[in-house]
This record gives structure tokens, sequence and C-alpha cells, in this order.
């Protein structure tokens, strides 16, 4: 572990002036930060797996999917997010796992190593109520609760508007004002930035589609239901 003069540190654009003013380079390397991440999110998913088989058998294949979706959101938008939102402020220097993270993913975007107001606001709403609403959303579509889809439409219609803003805001500074927050490698943009958000553009999207269909559905028969009374 070492620390090094704010001018050295590796984030783009070079005069971004890091919180607490002090970098202290990572000591895990990208592999093994990677594989741990991954190893954590297939923890998750086997448990939440077996509990839903225990109380829901019956749960569509599909829905089992958006329940494991919707608890690695919340997991996601509650701890990591939310970690950031709490040390934003010193990010630059922090040195547990979570903190090597997101040295790591913030070579993509300096926002996040710079206090940025636009990503620290929008994180820390995310945190707060699409972390929660995430599990909630979970235990309503495991318990194949009524309220499932309107809870559902909202935390993916907030999570694609969120993603769509940061994808937007960020672009909007490369394009316009030549200030780029990743680095030059094609590794960072295409692969930390675009593709690992692009899961919160697609998913939600599909998620606001099949609840949009359902509550169609929901009226359809109720309307035809008063119209059969009215008949008698």
């Amino acid at each position: 572990m070492t620390i090094e003069d704010p001018a050295t540190h590796p984030y783009f654009p070079q005069s971004v002036v890091l919180s607490g003013g002090t970098f202290v380079a990572n000591d895990w390397d990208v592999v093994t930060l990677i594989a741990v991440f991954a190893a954590g999110w297939a923890a998750i998913m086997s448990v939440t797996l077996l509990i839903v088989k225990q109380v829901n058998p019956s749960l569509k294949k599909a829905d089992r999917a958006l329940v494991l979706w919707f608890v690695l959101c919340g997991a996601i938008h509650l701890f990591f997010e939310g970690y950031f939102m709490y040390n934003h402020h010193q990010m630059a220097s922090m040195t547990d796992f979570f903190g090597q993270l997101w040295k790591e993913y913030a070579l993509s975007d300096s926002r996040y190593m710079a206090s940025d107001p636009f990503v620290l606001c929008m994180e820390s709403w995310t945190a707060i109520f699409w972390g929660p609403l995430s599990f909630l959303t979970a235990l309503l579509i495991t318990t194949n609760s009524p309220y499932r889809h309107p809870v559902q439409a909202l935390v993916s219609t907030g999570q694609f508007y969120g993603d769509i803003l940061y994808y937007t805001t960020s672009l909007f500074d490369d394009i316009y004002k030549q200030q780029r927050h990743y680095r030059p490698e094609p590794y960072y943009f295409w692969f930390y930035f675009v593709f690992m958000n692009g899961a919160w553009i697609v998913i939600p999207l599909c998620c606001v589609f099949s609840s949009m269909k359902a509550t169609a559905k929901s009226f359809a028969i109720s309307q035809k239901v008063e119209q059969e009374k009215k008949k008698l």
C-alpha cells in the first residue's frame, strides 16, 4: 500500500481534485477484487434461491429470476452504494474491500473520487430508497402479492431514469466540455462504464413493460366484471 501525490493519481481528467486530498493505491489486484465480488454475488443468489424455493415452490422460473435480480439490486444499492454515500468525502484513501472496489470502478468515472454533486445525490437516493424497495419487491414477487407490480414498476422506473441520467451527464461532459471522467483505455469505458451499468437499463425496462401488461390485464378483467354486473 502506498500513498501517492495527488498529481500522480490514475484518474481522468488528471486535474480532478480527489475527495480527502490523499490517494492511497489499492493493494488488491483487479482479478482478486472482481473474483471476490462475484463470489459474494453467487453466495447471495444461492441463499436467496433456496429461501424462495422453500417459501413458494410453485413460483415461475421467470419470477424466481426477478427475485434474484431485485435481491442483488437491494444488496448493491443499500450496502455498496450506501458505502459510497457514507464515505464519499474520503473515497480516495479508503483501503477496505468496498473502498478498493470503488477506486477500481472510478477509473471509468472519476466523479466517484471527487464527491461530484450529481453522483452523490443519485447514489444517496438509490441507497436510501431503491435499496430497501428492491428487497420489498423481491418479497412481493415471492408471495404473489397484488402490490407486486405497482412497486416493481416504481423501482424499475427509478432505476432506469437514474441510469439514463448517469450516462447522459457523463457523456455531456465528454462531448460538450471535452472533459472525460474515464481513462483512455477502452476497457474502462466499454466494460466498466457501459456494460456493467447497462443491466440497469435493459432489465428495468423489461420489468416496467411486464408490470404495464399485468396492470392493463387486471383493469381489463375488472372492467369486464363491472360490465357483466350492469347487465344483471
